[in-house]
C-alpha cells in the first residue's frame, strides 16, 4: 500500500459517529469490567479503523508487576478497561481498530502487552516520538497539551496504586485525560511533519519502535533470570562480596514477596552495593554499627532478620561463596576519537539547523560506530550504527565534510577556530576548573614553576600566576633571540612585565635570568594530544628549550577545544608528562 494512502487510512475519522470533534470538553468514560460492557465497547472497536491507548501497571506498589487498567479513545467513546476484573478479554486484540494505535511515549505500554497478553499491533503513532522530530523541547503529555491547547494535566495520580478497586473517580478522571487529546494532538503534528517534509522519519521510527519491542519479546518473561542478583556495579567483587551481595538480594526479594510490594521498597540497591562493602571488612560477627547509615524502614525485627541473613552468608564456607562471571571478550573496536568528535560537531551542527534535539541524529554509541575504524566504508559504518533510512540520508550529506587535518598548519587553524567560536562563559567555567586542578597538582607543591603569560586565545590561568609570584616561584619566559628563550623570576605581574617580541607580556629586560632549574614546567600550546602530543606556534622556541630538561615534568595546559585523541611527533618536538584541560 503507498505510504501516503496508508497514513490517510490511520488519521481518517475512525468512526461513524465521530462527528463532535477531537477534543470533548467534558468527557465521560465507560468503565469496562462485565461481559455486557466489554460486548459494546467490542461493537465498536470492530468497525473503528484505529484507536488511542495507554496502559497503567502497578510496579511500583506490588511484588508482581500487572497491568492493571488499559485506557482506549476512539472518537466520542473513551474506555477503562479493567483487564483484573476476571472479563477473557482475547476478543480485543483481534478488534480491526487495534491494528492501528496512537499512544505517547509507548515503549513501556508495547512491553506490557507483549508480556501479559502477546500482543502486537500492526502499526503505531507515538506522539512523543513525533514532538522529538518537530523539536518540541518538552516532549511530556502534560506539555503538550498544555502548550496545544492551554489545559494543565492533573499529574497527582501518575504513582498511583492502579490496582486499587473501585477505582476512584480521581483515578479514572486522570486515566481518561491519558487519551483524550492524543488524536487532536496528532493532527496537529501530522500537519507540521509534513510541512517540514518529516512524515517518512516519524513513519520509520515508529516501525523501529515496534520492531525492537517484538525483537525484545523474549525478554518480557516474568521469571526472573538466575543470577538476577549480580547488580550493576558488581563486576568487580570478590567471592566474599558476591556471597553477601546474593544474601541481601534474597533476604529483600523474600521480604518484599512476603509483604507485596516492590523490592525496592524494602531496601534500595544503592543500600545493597554500600552494605555489602562495609560487610566484607569485618572480621567475625557483622552488627548494625558496622554498616553505613541504615534506610528509616530497617530496625527492629527486620533489622535483625537482615543481620542473621548476613552473618550467615559470611560465615558460610568459602567453597559455596559464587564465583565471579568470566567477562566476554568485547568486541574490537578502534574508534577514532578525533574522528568522532568531528563528527559530532557535524551532528550537531546539522541538529541546530533542524531544530532537532542531536541525539535523533546519531546517539553516543551510534558515533562510536560511524568512528569505528574496523567498520569499513561508511555505508557499512551505517549499518553497524542502526541508522533508520532517514538517518542515513542526513548522514550521507555529512561525512563528505568529516575531512581531520593533518598538517600542523591545518591543525593550527583547526584549533584558532574552535577556540574563536568558544563562548564567554564556557571558557570561564573552564579557566576555572584548571585553576582549581593546578593549585592542587602535586607536581606544583614546591619549587620555582617555569610558566607562561596566557594570550587572549590561551587558558587564562594568571589567578594561579598570582599565587605562584606571592610565593616567589613564579618564572615567566622572555625572548632572547629568534632562537632562544630564558626564564626570569618574577615577584609582580603589574610591575614586572612589558610587552614582547610577539607582544606577548614577558619580564622586563633589566630583571636577571634564572639560573636554577625549575621544578616543573607550565607549557602553552596550540595544539595538544591526550597522548602529550603538541602543536606550539611553529616557532620552536619551547621545543629547544625544553630538550635540555629531559627528567623535569612538563604540562601542557589547554582548554578543550585544543585537545586532539593524538598528535604526530617529530624528531624534534618535546612531549608533554601530562596534558591537563578541563574535562567535562
Amino acid at each position: 500500500m503507498p505510504f501516503f494512502t496508508l497514513l490517510s487510512k490511520f488519521f481518517s475519522p475512525k468512526y461513524a459517529e465521530e462527528a463532535a470533534g477531537f477534543i470533548d470538553g467534558n468527557p465521560e468514560h465507560i468503565l469496562v469490567n462485565d461481559k455486557n460492557s466489554f460486548k459494546k465497547m467490542l461493537s465498536v472497536l470492530s468497525k473503528a479503523n484505529s484507536c488511542v491507548m495507554d496502559t497503567e501497571a502497578d510496579s511500583m506498589h506490588h511484588y508482581q508487576e500487572k497491568l492493571s487498567l488499559i485506557q482506549i479513545s476512539v472518537g466520542k467513546y473513551h474506555w477503562l478497561l479493567d483487564p483484573l476484573c476476571g472479563l477473557n478479554i482475547k476478543p480485543l486484540w483481534k478488534c480491526k481498530a487495534l491494528k492501528r494505535i496512537t499512544f505517547h511515549a509507548c515503549d513501556y505500554d508495547l512491553r506490557l502487552l507483549a508480556r501479559f497478553h502477546e500482543f502486537h499491533p500492526e502499526s503505531i503513532y507515538d506522539t512523543s516520538i513525533a514532538a522529538k522530530l518537530l523539536g518540541e523541547r518538552q516532549t511530556g503529555l502534560a506539555a503538550l497539551v498544555g502548550k496545544y491547547f492551554g489545559i494543565k494535566l492533573d499529574k497527582e495520580n501518575q504513582r498511583a496504586d492502579w490496582t486499587k478497586r473501585p477505582l476512584s473517580p480521581e483515578m479514572c478522571q486522570y486515566a481518561v485525560l491519558d487519551t483524550i487529546y492524543l488524536d487532536a494532538i496528532k493532527e496537529i503534528q501530522c500537519k507540521r511533519l509534513e510541512e517540514l517534509g518529516r512524515m517518512e522519519w516519524l513513519q520509520e521510527s515508529c516501525e523501529n519502535l515496534l520492531k525492537r519491542s517484538k525483537s525484545n519479546q523474549s525478554e518480557l518473561s516474568e521469571d526472573k533470570p538466575k543470577d538476577g542478583w549480580r547488580l550493576k556495579g558488581s563486576n568487580i567483587f570478590k567471592p566474599l562480596e558476591l556471597q553477601l551481595l546474593r544474601a541481601i538480594w534474597q533476604w529483600r526479594d523474600h521480604e518484599a514477596k512476603k509483604r507485596d510490594c516492590a523490592p525496592y521498597r524494602v531496601l534500595g540497591p544503592h543500600y545493597i552495593l554500600a552494605f555489602v562493602k562495609a560487610a566484607a571488612k569485618i572480621k567475625g560477627k557483622i552488627n548494625e554499627h558496622d554498616l553505613p547509615r541504615l534506610p528509616r524502614n530497617l530496625k527492629g525485627k527486620l533489622l535483625q532478620s537482615f543481620l542473621k541473613e548476613l552473618n550467615a552468608a559470611a560465615s558460610a564456607p568459602a567453597s559455596e561463596f559464587p564465583a565471579p562471571l568470566l567477562r566476554k571478550a568485547s568486541p574490537r573496536t578502534a574508534i577514532n576519537e578525533d574522528l568522532r568528535e568531528k563528527l559530532r560537531e557535524l551532528r550537531n551542527k546539522k541538529a541546530d539547523e533542524l531544530k532537532i534535539d542531536s541525539g535523533l541524529l546519531a546517539t553516543q554509541n551510534q558515533l562510536n560506530a560511524l568512528a569505528d575504524g574496523l567498520n569499513g566504508t561508511w555505508e557499512e559504518k551505517f549499518e553497524a550504527a542502526e541508522f533508520m533510512n532517514w538517518q542515513r540520508e542526513i548522514w550521507r550529506s555529512l561525512v563528505p565534510n568529516a575531512v581531520l587535518p593533518k598538517t600542523a598548519n591545518e591543525l593550527r587553524a583547526w584549533a584558532k577556530e574552535r577556540l574563536l567560536a568558544m563562548s564567554m562563559e564556557n571558557k570561564a567555567r573552564e579557566n576555572e576548573k584548571l585553576i582549581l586542578e593546578l593549585s592542587a597538582h602535586s607536581a606544583l607543591e614546591n619549587g620555582c614553576i617555569a610558566a607562561f603569560y596566557p594570550t587572549e586565545l590561551e587558558p587564562q590561568i594568571i589567578p594561579f600566576l598570582k599565587k605562584l609570584a606571592g610565593e616567589g616561584r613564579l618564572l615567566l619566559p622572555r625572548v632572547q633571540d629568534q632562537q632562544q628563550m630564558e626564564f626570569v623570576q618574577v615577584q609582580n605581574l603589574e610591575e614586572d612585565l612589558e610587552p614582547g617580541t610577539f607582544g606577548i607580556m614577558e619580564p622586563k629586560a633589566d630583571l636577571p635570568a634564572f639560573e636554577g632549574t625549575p621544578a616543573a614546567f607550565l607549557v602553552p600550546g596550540v595544539v595538544f594530544g591526550k597522548d602529550g602530543g603538541r602543536v606550539g606556534r611553529g616557532a620552536g622556541y619551547y621545543d629547544r628549550f625544553l630538550a635540555a630538561f629531559k627528567g623535569i615534568s612538563k604540562l601542557g595546559i589547554a582548554y578543550c577545544a585544543q585537545i586532539r585523541n593524538s598528535l604526530p611527533q617529530g624528531a624534534t618536538d618535546v612531549r608533554m608528562n601530562e596534558v591537563i584541560w578541563a574535562r567535562s
